[in-house]
């Protein structure tokens, strides 16, 4: 067992509301944090919060998830994945799915297949619906039209 810290943090309520998503589908998991940024916040109040919870966990591995590549919380995340002895993996821009299967992986898997996982989740759980209608005829010759996905 890795005993894997997860702490996602974001813009606005994105962090809370992924960590409610995932708790709805999965349940409450041990070792997931949710820290919102918001517009009352700076960086060094979200530097506090991200270190309060590391200083919880100095020898678990982490995964912090960040909503966007560049914004507050990813580069503040940064500092601490370039800086810090423990193993911190980072990863920006990822979706509930790729959520929910990495806290339902997150003891099982090294931190860094782990953040592997996040990124691969994200990009095959995307995609755009497209509907089709297909004419066809049936047993008795009449024009038909199927619908489907």
């Amino acid at each position: 067992m890795h005993d894997t810290v997860i702490i996602i943090t974001g813009h606005g309520n994105y962090a809370t509301g992924l960590k409610s998503s995932i708790q709805l589908i999965a349940g409450i998991i041990d070792g997931v944090y949710a820290i919102d940024f918001k517009e009352n916040d700076s960086d060094i109040s979200l530097k506090y919060k991200i270190k309060e919870i590391l200083d919880k966990y100095p020898n678990s591995p982490v995964l912090i998830i960040c909503d966007i590549v560049g914004g507050t919380p990813f580069k503040v995340a940064a500092e601490f994945a370039v800086s810090d002895d423990k193993k911190i993996e980072l990863v920006a821009g990822c979706n509930l799915s790729a959520l929910l299967e990495i806290v339902l992986q997150k003891d099982k898997l090294a931190i860094t297949e782990l953040a592997n996982l996040a990124v691969k989740t994200t990009k095959n759980s995307v995609l755009n619906f497209t509907q089709y209608n297909e004419h066809y005829k049936d047993d008795e010759g009449t024009e038909k039209m199927r619908e489907g996905i």
